[in-house]
């Protein structure tokens, strides 16, 4: 980007016209607590004392020799072909596709990306994308609102509590109500389901899987939420599970949104990682973000344009169906990059491979004097254990064999203290399962 100096004669013309007296005043809406004045710098090194440094600074991470965590973040098997093709200038590079004559490579990428996560979540349209699941799933919430006109919606308890945070920023903005719906973490009660739900909410927010882990069945519910012309929002933390489950466009739900990591992003600290929505045709039009759409020249050809994008970019502002003005186009690629590497047979080997190994994991575990396991619940990857021995004790523990696991859930839920989720994926190997089985056992 081309750096433009000011002279003191532009700046004197520019503060003339917004009406401030010097550039301190600038700041004035802020604190002066929060105002920095100095920057505590080192003095100037060479570039070997940099790398050093920073070097330095590196080797303060823990590295894990055995990853058995999820709760939205997932670790899953890279092909070579993603860092390889999304690392090209034109797509590494690539910002706004607005000009469609010299972004037709960018274009059709995210083109590609739409197709996959329609076909993968049984839905009729997808953008490209959203920043996390968090903020699809807050826009997910907008367009129900928007469709029903009703600033009220019903959430179920165990929908990943990140993104809940989300959603009641967004909602908070908006003035909209969130009831939290206090389910069973591993069902849904359609009886209870049905003393809480009326008309008044403009929809219900379902996960599944949850945050627990837990395949919900919510078909039950479906019929319930549509006689009143709501909207069903399921809410996908873990993307992998789309590979082997039911879509939830078969399930019954209106929107889906959520978290799709799991295609070709490493775990990177939590991020930038890439939020999906996708929606039935009759709510296209109130779809954020940006959504491509494949023609023909007058010659032919197919070509690929931005369309239907309601964004305050292209439409006053008042119209604009988000404030969401940017995507995560470069995750989306990568995801375009490792869904059409692994294909559709591939990514189900994957997705069955998960089942076998987080389900070997469960069996193991169940044998342990010690620790208990829910037997009542379906799972993809992930589950819930149980056990009286104290955390510390169990954490320490894992640490000292190099083992990240057992996220303790009292720390989102105060009735589930002693009880922890545990995540296992085609990276899990027999042997380090054993392993974490072993230490369990000599606790």
């Amino acid at each position: 980007m081309t750096y433009f100096p000011h002279s003191e004669t532009d700046i004197k013309e520019m503060l003339s016209v917004i009406g401030k007296k010097n550039l301190e005043e600038l700041e004035s809406p802020i604190p002066a607590k929060y105002i920095v004045k100095t920057l505590n710098l080192p003095s100037q090194k060479t570039e070997l004392e940099v790398n050093q440094y920073f070097d330095k600074l590196a080797n303060k991470n823990k590295n894990y020799s055995t990853i058995l965590a999820g709760a939205g973040s997932y670790y899953h098997y890279i092909p070579s072909t993603v860092d390889e093709l999304t690392g090209r200038q034109e797509f590494y590079t690539a910002y706004t596709p607005y000009q469609a004559e010299i972004s037709q490579g960018t274009l059709q990428a995210i083109f590609e990306y739409q197709t996959y996560i329609a076909n993968l979540t049984g839905m009729d349209v997808s953008n490209a994308s959203m920043y996390d699941g968090g903020t699809a799933l807050a826009e997910a919430c907008v367009i129900a609102i928007n469709s029903t006109r009703k600033n009220k919606i019903l959430v179920d308890k165990y929908v990943n509590p990140e993104y809940l945070e989300v959603l009641k920023t967004y909602m908070g903005a908006l003035k909209v109500e969130i009831v939290i719906f206090e389910s069973n973490p591993f069902k849904l009660d359609v009886e209870a389901f049905k003393k809480i739900w009326n008309a008044e909410f403009c929809g219900f927010v379902v996960a599944s899987p949850n945050f627990c882990g837990s395949v919900i069945d919510y078909t039950g519910i479906v019929d319930i939420v549509k006689k009143d012309k709501r909207l069903v929002i399921q809410s996908v933390s873990e993307a992998m599970s789309l590979s082997v489950l039911k879509t939830p466009g078969d399930m019954g739900a209106d929107l889906a949104c959520g978290e799709a990591q799991s295609f070709g992003m490493p775990l990177s600290f939590g991020g930038p990682y890439l939020g999906f929505l996708t929606c039935k045709k009759e709510h296209l039009r109130k779809m954020p973000g940006r959504i491509v759409g494949q023609t023909k020249d007058s010659d032919g050809n197919i070509v690929y344009t931005l369309t239907l994008t309601a964004r305050e970019q292209h439409i006053r502002r008042e119209l604009a169906t988000s404030n969401i003005c940017s995507n995560h186009g470069l995750c989306a690629t990568r995801a375009s990059v490792y869904l059409s590497t692994v294909g559709g047979k591939g990514l189900r080997t994957c997705g069955l491979a998960n089942i076998e190994k987080s389900h070997y994991l469960y069996e193991e575990i169940s044998k342990l004097a010690k620790f208990k396991v829910e037997k009542s619940q379906i799972f993809f990857n992930e589950f819930v254990v149980s056990t009286d021995i104290a955390y510390d004790k169990i954490s320490k523990k894992l640490e000292e064999n190099g083992i990240l696991s057992f996220l303790p859930l009292a720390k989102f839920y105060s009735s589930l203290s002693n009880y922890y989720l545990i995540c296992a994926t085609e990276m899990t190997t027999k042997e380090e399962i054993d392993n974490l089985v072993a230490i369990l056992g000599s606790l």
